[in-house]
């Protein structure tokens, strides 16, 4: 019983000196984006949507680490990505929007644009909206 005693007094004395040992590593802000893809040419049409998350890359998305490491050095910013140099694309029209909305580290984006055709839109996305 005096050792218990003895055992809690020590504690008491103890505690306040130790750091509290919880691990609160800096969780990235949030980043998790909704894309779609339509064909505007016909009212029928159907969108086909995916999720993507970023860091770590994830989702529903068929591509995610090509597409999140395709937006990681423009911070999410599609209006820099660099199209691509070495694709010839047809001149088919077939008008194509691209949507995105949703977080990048923790900021509200959203973007829309209309290519001429899928082609055109995966050269200036790269593997963003190739899902």
């Amino acid at each position: 019983m005096a050792r218990t005693r003895l055992l809690i007094a020590c504690l008491a004395l103890v505690t306040p000196f130790v750091p509290a040992t919880t691990v609160s590593a800096a969780l990235p802000p949030a980043t998790g984006l909704v894309l779609s893809v339509r064909s505007e040419m016909g009212a029928l049409s159907t969108p086909s949507t995916t999720k993507l998350r970023c860091e770590p890359a994830g989702g529903l998305h068929k591509n995610a680490k090509e597409a999140c490491a395709a937006l990681t050095p423009v911070d999410g910013d599609f209006t820099k990505i660099e199209p691509a140099a070495d694709v010839a694309c047809t001149m088919e029209l077939n008008m194509t929007k691209a949507t995105l909305k949703g977080k990048w580290r923790g900021n509200n984006v959203s973007f829309e644009q209309v290519y001429s055709n899928p082609c055109v839109m995966r050269v200036h996305t790269g593997k963003v909206f190739d899902f």
